[in-house]
């Protein structure tokens, strides 16, 4: 007999490990919108081989994706960074059982920070992040670009997200020797090619990826104010360069603030 809801969320909590499909086009858990429900979910297994036959399919198109162990101490950490994925369903796969699927605040209850002043909630953009990798996991996938599936669509969806964002705009912590920050120092990317890029980031969790070491700090900014704040050498901004990796060239900011900037009555 199958077990019950609770007993499932129970065995969810309390498995030693789990295993989930890592994307590598974003560096995050692989995402998959429902057909039936458009919930945007992820998936996790009780045994290896079972997420390895069930996502043959994934690899038969030729999504790039590899199978990450989470050990039960990193399970809270996991399943609430999903929030800030825009994710809220996970599918779990028991040994032996059929699949079952759960609002993931069945199993961890979602951060609430509306009792926080305004200015000390951290910034959150779900629906930026799950456009970016929706669109990443469409558009690094194998094959032929005319052969993408709604890779138009999504990246109208990502442009028009990106430009009603915030971001976190990384810089080098202020000196003891510095009181007034005269001498700023903000950090770059470069590409294969030589070509700068402005990291920024869409929430304080891509943000501590890139700032292991902990000599930056970061600045809430808008999409609009990106380009004032951009540094001269900078070809464009790079979003999430630990993650979904999104670079938007400097032209690209100026033609899309035109094309989605609020029609004045």
């Amino acid at each position: 007999m199958e077990n019950t809801k609770l007993e499932i969320i129970k065995k969810i909590q309390t498995l030693p490990e789990v295993f989930t499909i890592l994307s590598r086009a974003t560096r995050q858990p692989f995402v998959i919108c429902d057909s039936d429900s458009f919930n945007d979910q992820v998936w996790i297994f009780e045994e290896k081989e079972a997420m390895e036959e069930k996502t043959r399919p994934l690899a038969e198109k030729k999504n790039p994706i590899a199978a990450i162990k989470i050990e039960n101490k990193s399970y809270l950490s996991f399943y609430t960074t999903l929030y800030t994925l825009g994710v809220n369903s996970v599918v779990f796969y028991p040994k032996g059982e059929n699949m079952v699927e759960l609002d993931l605040e069945e199993i961890v209850k979602k951060p609430d920070f509306s009792k926080l002043p305004e200015e000390k909630r951290p910034l959150m953009n779900p629906q930026l992040q799950l456009c970016g990798i929706y669109f990443m996991q469409e558009f690094r996938r194998g094959g032929k670009i005319e052969e993408k599936e709604n890779l138009v669509e999504l990246e109208e969806e990502l442009a028009a997200n990106l430009v009603k964002s915030k971001f976190l705009l990384a810089v080098q912590k202020k000196e003891e020797n510095d009181p007034e920050n005269k001498n700023v120092q903000v950090p770059y990317i470069k590409n294969k090619e030589g070509d700068v890029f402005q990291p920024v980031f869409t929430d304080p969790e891509e943000f501590r990826k890139f700032n292991r070491e902990n000599k930056l700090q970061a600045l809430l900014v808008s999409f609009d104010n990106l380009e004032k704040l951009m540094i001269p050498a900078a070809k464009g901004i790079v979003v999430n360069p630990q993650g979904f990796n999104l670079i938007v060239p400097k032209d690209n900011l100026k033609n899309l603030k035109k094309r989605f900037e609020p029609v004045q009555g």
